[in-house]
């Protein structure tokens, strides 16, 4: 018994442990080669899954270490959420796992949307199989955005002009980057041209950004 624990601490210690490499080279090769990454996603996906990502974090442990980060320098800066007096917003911010869970939720939104456009633009049938590797490959670009756009909406509340205004160019330019990089991969779709692809892109995005908005409004 005793060496059982043992073991499954030493594995806990070494997994997280392993994030202090991983996740920067996740992050980077994101940013760096978003196309890349996603198609090597799509790739380990075909491996056994004890095989999977040994190079790098798995997507959605990429996008949720991503909301963890922003949350501890969200708590670090001062930047906490206020407790509400509706229902509804007590249950999501009365504790810190609710909220993660919440925003986890949010940030996710995005790859299943862009995800199940993708196979029913591709004329793929849209089952748990099939939706699988583009959800995968669509957190990578989630939790790289995420970590982002958190940066810049704490620089956007701080008090100071500089903050105010490098946040919000922050939020800006990760904006731009996510569309584009989606309208690339929409590209990848047979027939499917750079005008169509990114009236896709957009339309998509704003419209599961105002589905986030509204659930993050009802929070408030």
């Amino acid at each position: 018994m005793f060496l059982t624990i043992l073991r499954s601490v030493e594995e806990l210690l070494y997994e997280v442990m392993s994030w202090l490499l991983f996740y920067p080279r996740t992050l980077f090769m994101t940013l760096i080669h978003p196309l890349k990454t996603m198609r090597y996603s799509d790739s380990e996906q075909r491996d056994k899954p004890e095989k999977q990502y040994l190079e790098t974090l798995s997507p959605p442990m990429f996008l949720v270490l991503s909301l963890l980060l922003a949350h501890g320098l969200e708590m670090m800066l001062g930047f906490g959420v206020e407790q509400h007096r509706d229902s509804l917003s007590r249950l999501v911010t009365s504790s810190d796992q609710n909220l993660l869970i919440f925003r986890a939720l949010m940030f996710s939104l995005h790859p299943l949307v862009f995800a199940w456009a993708w196979l029913r633009l591709s004329g793929h049938k849209v089952d748990r199989d099939t939706l699988r590797p583009p959800f995968f490959a669509q957190c990578y670009l989630s939790g790289a955005t995420s970590i982002l756009v958190s940066l810049g909406s704490m620089g956007v509340q701080d008090i100071s002009d500089w903050t105010t205004i490098a946040g919000s160019l922050l939020v800006a330019a990760t904006t731009v980057w996510y569309v584009a990089i989606q309208r690339r991969w929409l590209m990848s779709v047979e027939g499917m041209g750079g005008w169509r692809a990114g009236l896709w892109a957009v339309g998509l995005f704003v419209a599961t950004t105002g589905v986030v908005v509204v659930a993050n409004a009802l929070v408030e």
